[in-house]
Formats: structure tokens, sequence, C-alpha cells
């Protein structure tokens, strides 16, 4: 008994130290005939060995990967794999393939999936090919000389790549190709030891990476430190970004951003766990002055799409510099056309959700007539495809603006509501212009204005074409330039007089206009402006619709004058080429009354000139500030006499 349990003891004692020396010498031949009953398109060289035991790895002189139809997936030689077991029971157990080192003296890659993540790389526990696969999880990458021929179609890159780490560990990287289609160029540079593309749990440090990329429009910088490469895993570091928009350096990473001119944009750009941060963010763009603060959660769910949050500030911001969001950068297609009617880019609003507040200093009109708007204050929401401009609110020569926009692009055309209210806009700070003859300010007062419209349309030409709604605004306690309003009512001897004495100001006892669209078409149903010495009524419409327009002015004088014609005038044509002329009628009718006066005696038609007023009372703009005004006629005694100028006898106004 006891010489069989030595005998046992002994025969334990020699399997394990067979054992132990199969594994101190690496299982000679073992993992090239594991390779070929494999059927996964491994060859492995002869002299490769197999450690089981105590740090499990591979060790191959030459390793060649082949997929179904006999092509080369990969070549390495003087390669090393290490991984740990419990690694491969999750692989096995459907979590994605890990490795904690990849170490080789040249390797060569050619990785390609399908749009449904298939790959012909044996990457499956089952083996089978056409399952999607997962990226596998490479904690350290070691390779003196590699190239990689890339196509992912989950990842929307494709190229070609080279990298290499350097006997001070240094590892370098280049890759040409496209991501988003968009051509683009990289070049990175890190300290030894950095991931191409590891797991959370694996806890690596982070280390020294630079990193440029290029694409045809632009070029990113980044200068900082990463735990990986492939998934910028905590990524903290400067960011300089330069191109000739943001929607082109938005584009390579799935982020919706608006065309711009060129811009220069520079911060802190950190990265965990699929969320990325730009802090201290500052931006040139065009000639505007930006900053900011934001975050983009990439982190998709069944119920939410990726979220850009943030703050928006600085100024100013010139709206010119915005002009190519909305295609005012395009001449219109179509010939005598001033209103851009390239399409938007909509549907790349439903790719992203974002909660972006708006804090700007100024924002510049982009023209030295109108002063711009201090400050401006919003929110911008967008929300499965709705884009919303919540809490408008800027200051506006004197006044303020607010009101609210709201863009829905799921139906086709998109749908447009948009309202704005002015209250207590001092006109003469916000119109900047001067004429030489005209009095300075030549039109004065606190405007009320209110714009409550809704459209449908793709370009900027489609959503004024068809807008709908109503605008109403009105003058309050404001003045205009007498020799305009003579000039309106084509008074020649009065408009004479102001040009040799010089112009003054008239008080306005009302100046408003209360309108509406429909399908673009904007028809004032009053419009009116009213001073001591003239009444002056426009009608007609204003098409966004066609670009036209037929406005009838007319001036009918309070006053007497020795010579005026006294005509309606017609502004008619294009947008971009208006016509204005006298209207043919009235002034026929004066024509003849000259001709026949002038017959008697040519002194005599002078006479047909001559107008001696009309005795109409003032015109008072009545209604509460928080509402459209009212147009009603004031009584002659509550009108102050000292305004009164002499009038003839009441006249009809032709």
């Amino acid at each position: 008994m006891k010489v069989a349990a030595k005998a046992v003891g002994a025969a334990v004692l020699a399997v394990i130290a067979a054992a132990a020396a199969m594994e101190w010498t690496g299982w000679p031949g073992l993992a090239p005939w594991l390779a070929a009953r494999a059927g996964r398109g491994l060859d492995m060289d002869g002299g490769s060995r197999l450690h089981l035991l105590l740090g499990p790895r591979l060790e191959a002189t030459r390793l060649r990967v082949t997929g179904s139809h006999g092509e080369s997936l990969a070549d390495a030689q003087g390669l090393l794999l290490r991984w740990q077991w419990r690694d491969i029971w999750a692989w096995r157990s459907g979590a994605p393939l890990r490795l904690r080192l990849v170490q080789a003296d040249a390797l060569t890659l050619n990785w390609q999936r399908d749009a449904a993540g298939r790959t012909a790389w044996p990457v499956q526990p089952s083996g089978e090919r056409q399952e999607p696969a997962e990226l596998p999880r490479i904690d350290h990458l070691v390779v003196r000389h590699g190239t990689a021929h890339l196509d992912d179609a989950p990842l929307l890159l494709a190229g070609d790549a080279r990298f290499a780490t350097q006997a001070d560990g240094r590892w370098t990287a280049t890759l040409q190709g496209r991501l988003r289609d968009q051509q683009l160029a990289l070049k990175a540079e890190a300290g030894a030891g950095l991931a191409l593309f590891a797991p959370a749990e694996a806890g690596l440090p982070p280390v020294q990476l630079s990193a440029e990329l290029t694409q045809r429009n632009g070029r990113l910088s980044f200068d900082g430190t990463a735990a990986s490469l492939l998934d910028a895993r905590a990524l903290d570091g400067q960011l300089r970004v330069r191109g000739n928009s943001l929607a082109d350096i938005g584009r390579p990473f799935g982020i919706t951003l608006p065309n711009t001119p060129p811009l220069e944009l520079s911060g802190r750009l950190q990265h965990a766990l699929g969320v990325w941060q730009l802090g201290g963010a500052k931006a040139r763009i065009g000639q505007s002055q930006l900053g900011g603060d934001f975050a983009f959660d990439t982190r998709p769910t069944p119920s939410r799409r990726p979220l850009l949050s943030g703050l928006l500030r600085g100024g100013p911001l010139r709206l010119a510099d915005l002009g190519p969001a909305f295609g005012t950068d395009t001449p219109p297609s179509r010939p005598g056309r001033v209103l851009p009617d390239r399409p938007w880019d909509l549907p790349s609003l439903r790719m992203m959700d974002a909660r972006v507040a708006v804090a700007l200093s100024q924002l510049d009109l982009g023209t030295a007539h109108l002063a711009p708007l201090a400050p401006v204050n919003a929110s911008l929401v967008l929300e499965d495809g709705v884009l919303s401009l919540q809490g408008f609110n800027a200051g506006i020569a004197g006044g303020e603006a607010s009101g609210s926009a709201r863009l829905d692009t799921r139906p086709s055309p998109p749908q447009w509501q948009i309202g704005l209210g002015v209250r207590g806009m001092a006109v003469e700070q916000w119109l900047k212009f001067q004429a030489p003859s005209l009095a300075h300010d030549p039109l004065t007062g606190r405007l009320r204005a209110d714009l409550d419209v809704h459209s449908r349309g793709r370009s900027l030409a489609e959503l004024l074409g068809g807008l709908n709604g109503l605008v109403r605004l009105q003058l309050d306690k404001g003045s205009i330039s007498h020799l305009l309003t003579e000039a309106a009512g084509l008074d020649l001897a009065q408009g004479l007089g102001l040009l040799l004495r010089g112009d003054h100001k008239l008080q306005l006892n009302c100046a408003r206009l209360d309108g509406s669209f429909k399908a673009g078409v904007l028809r004032p149903r009053s419009a009116v402006l009213d001073n001591r010495d003239s009444r002056i009524d426009i009608d007609g419409r204003v098409s966004l619709a066609d670009e036209t327009l037929d406005l009838r002015v007319v001036a009918r004088p309070k006053d007497f004058s020795p010579l005026t014609l006294r005509s309606p005038v017609r502004v008619q044509g294009r947008l971009g080429e208006p016509r204005v002329a006298l209207e043919g009628r009235a002034l026929g009718g004066k024509a003849i009354a000259a001709i026949a006066l002038g017959a008697l005696t040519p002194p005599a038609a002078l006479l047909a000139f001559v107008d001696p007023g009309e005795n109409l009372p003032p015109v008072s703009c009545d209604g509460p500030d928080a509402g459209p005004a009212t147009v009603a006629p004031a009584s002659a005694a509550s009108y102050p006499a000292a305004r009164h100028k002499p009038a003839g006898r009441p006249r009809t106004a032709p």
C-alpha cells in the first residue's frame, strides 16, 4: 500500500514537473496545433510559445490571420500577447475581447466592419463572423513598426495608418483618411504605454499626448494627457482650432454646428465616460468675439440623443457672421431676387439635442445705420428636431426687445413661429442716418412694435414668402423732418423755402402701422403719419413671396401752398429695384386745369397748382402700452390752437 502511494505521488510529481517544464518552455508545438484546430484563420510558426499559467501569454515569431475567403487580416512578427483568463471568460460571455498587451516588432493590419458591425476577424467567441462585433480592447500597444488599413462603417472611419513605438517608449501615429465623410489627417505622439482602446475598468494612468487633426477646411491641435487614444479616455488638455466654418469643425465628430466665417478657437478640452467638456473657450468667428463653457454628452439611450449644453457669452456678435448659417452669403439662384434661397441643413438638427444659454454684451446688426442690441440674453433649446429660441431679451436704443421663435423640422416643409415685441425704443438712437438738407435726427420717437407670424419653409426666401400673421408699429412722442413732410406732399414752394431757411422738426400726432401678412404678402389695414402740417396715408401691398411691392402714398396738406403738385406717389416694382412715380390720374387733372387756365391768360396756369390745404383734425394713436395702438380722429377742440396753421376751405383729397 505504501509502495502504491509512493508510486502515485511520484507520478503526480512527475506530471507536475513535466507540466512545469512544458510551461517553462512554452508548450512547444501546442500553439500552432491549437491555431490550426481552431478554424479561425490563425497560422503560427512552429517556434511559437504558449504560457497558460501565472501571466498567460503567447510568444510567436510570426502570426498570420486570414479571413474566410483567404484575405490577409494581420501579419505580425516578433509578437507578444498578454491576457488574463477572466478577460477570456468575460469575452465568451459576450464582452469585447480584451488584451492586456500587444507587442510586435512589425505588424500589418487590415480591419474592416460593415454597417451591421460584422467583420472577417475571428473576434466572436462562437467564431461566427456574420455576427456584429465590437472593437477589441487593447490596454498597451507596443509596435516597433506598424501599418493598418481601416474601413469601419460603425465608426464612420476609413483610412491608412502608420504607428511606431520608439526605443525610449514614445508612441507615434499618423492617419490619412476620412471620418464621417470628411477628409482628415491625424498626427499623434504620446508617452510610453498609451492604450489604443481601453475599458473604463482598466484604470490606466493618463500619459502625455499631443495630436493634430488636419481637415481640408481646418486644423485641430491638442496638447495634454489621455489614457487611451481611440476613445479619448481621461482626455484633458488644451485644444486649439482653426477652420473655415464651425460646421466643418463639428461634422467629423457628429456635432451639429452652424455655418460661419473662418474662426479661431481655444479652450480646455476634457473627456470622460462619453462626456466631452470645453471650458474657458475663447473664439473669434469672423469679426465676432465669443466665449463660453460647453458639455457634449454622447452617451446614447433609447429615449435620448447626444446632448449639447452650456453657456455662450462674450460679444460683440456680428449678425453678418451668422449669415452663412442662413444662406445669406450666397446670391439667390433666381434672377432678379434678393432674398436668399439656399436650403438650410435642417435634417442635421435631428441628430442631437441642445440646451445652450446665451448672454452677449452686444449683437451688431452689421450696418453703421443701425445701433447694436446690447445686452442680449436668450436660451436655445433643441429637442427631438424642434429648435426653440426662448426668453429672448435685448436692450435696443434705450428700449427693450423680447420674444421667442420655434422651428419644427419634423413636418415637411418645416414649420416656423416667431413672436417679437419692442417697447420704448428711441428711433433716433437706433436709426443712424443724416442728410445734409434734413434736420438732425429727422425722425424721433419711442417705438412700440408687435410681430406675431408663422410660416413654412426650408430657406429664408421660403420662410418670408409664406408668412402669415400680424404686425403692428407705433411711434410715441415723436417728430419728423418738416422737409420730409413737404416732400411727401410734393409741396414745391414750402420745400424750397425750407431748403433756403433750413429744416426743422414737426411733432407727430400719430405714426402707426397696423397690418397683416397672408401667404407672404403684407397689407396695411391702416398706416398713417400725422402732424400739424400734413396727414400721410399709405396703402397697398409688399409681397415677400414674389418680391414685389405696390404702395400708394397719399399726403393731405393742412396748410396753404402756392405751388404743389398734390399727387399720390406710387412705389412699385421689385424689392431690389423699386420704382417711384407720381400717380398720373391726379397729376393729369392738374395739367388739364393748368392748360385751361393758361388759355385765358398764361399766369393763370399757376392757379392749378395752388393748394389751400384741408381743415383736417389731428389723428390720435390711443391704446395701452401693452397692446396695439388704435387710430381715432380727435376733435378740433382737443388740438392745441397754437399748433394750427392757417387753413383754407375743406377739400377732399384726390
